[in-house]
């Protein structure tokens, strides 16, 4: 399993806090500073998330089914996966080191909560239900639940990863009438090749930034660094777990079931 890299601080320019009529009862999750943007804390949204996914697995198990469990596999030694594994995994039962792709399309994509595998990540693309990646997961649930508006906004996402850079760039753009609703947003990828002359272009004129620079003066709202996509990625990990467990069961179900349906027909 790869460390998310590259995003960690979500800036959303939009109007000013102070200008904002609706942030006069602000949602729980956001604060604000003085001629400062307003700061959407990640822990808070994650904790609200993980309470429902702890309300949600104590239903599953009270109706007879395993608990679910999470095993992680570590791919190379980059200090910053460790951290991720160690720090924010802490369900992980299984670590070894082998070759990161043959890992990710080796493990069952109904068992796959990262969304690495290629039949999640081409689902992905495709605007179909399937796993997503935790952090862009994350960062799509902090503009959902901020209520930021993405249609027909001007997205600028720094970083072209395929573990995060790419996925958040899709679940942005994409149409939000598919199956897998996306944000109807008009998004530029920029990396490390684009000239810092269109890069500035491209983020004056964005409405919504995701890059790992702070532009706390120039936003609307902004997620902190540490404590906003961070708590997100492990929170719809853990969502991602519970989701998994639900599907892989009714897979099972259905195998049971074959034989059965077999017999019937034979009869």
């Amino acid at each position: 399993m790869a460390a998310p890299s590259l995003v960690s601080t979500l800036a959303i320019r939009l109007l000013r806090p102070a200008q904002s009529c609706h942030l006069r009862h602000r949602p729980f999750h956001l604060s604000v500073a003085r001629n400062e943007a307003v700061v959407i804390s990640g822990r808070k949204l994650a904790q609200q998330i993980k309470q429902e996914v702890r309300q949600e697995v104590e239903e599953w198990v009270a109706s007879g089914n395993k608990r679910p469990h999470l095993s992680v596999v570590l791919v190379g030694e980059n200090p910053a996966s460790h951290s991720y594994v160690l720090n924010k995994t802490r369900a992980a039962a299984e670590v070894e080191h082998m070759d990161e792709r043959k890992i990710c399309n080796a493990v069952s994509p109904d068992k796959d909560v990262d969304g690495f595998h290629v039949i999640n990540v081409g689902r992905m693309c495709l605007d179909q239900y399937s796993m997503l990646p935790a952090t862009p997961w994350g960062v799509w649930e902090i503009i959902k639940r901020t209520g930021i508006p993405t249609l027909g906004k001007n997205v600028v996402v720094a970083g072209r990863s395929k573990n995060v850079g790419m996925p958040i760039a899709m679940l942005l753009h994409t149409d939000g009438a598919h199956e897998r609703p996306g944000g109807d947003a008009t998004v530029t990828i920029s990396h490390r090749y684009t000239p810092k002359e269109q890069l500035k272009k491209h983020t004056v004129l964005a409405d919504i930034v995701v890059s790992a620079a702070g532009v706390r003066k120039k936003a609307g709202y902004i997620t902190p660094v540490p404590g906003g996509v961070g708590p997100m990625t492990v929170a719809m990990l853990m969502k991602n777990t519970i989701i998994a467990a639900k599907k892989v069961l009714r897979l099972e179900e259905r195998e049971v079931l074959k034989p059965k349906e077999r017999g019937v027909a034979t009869n």
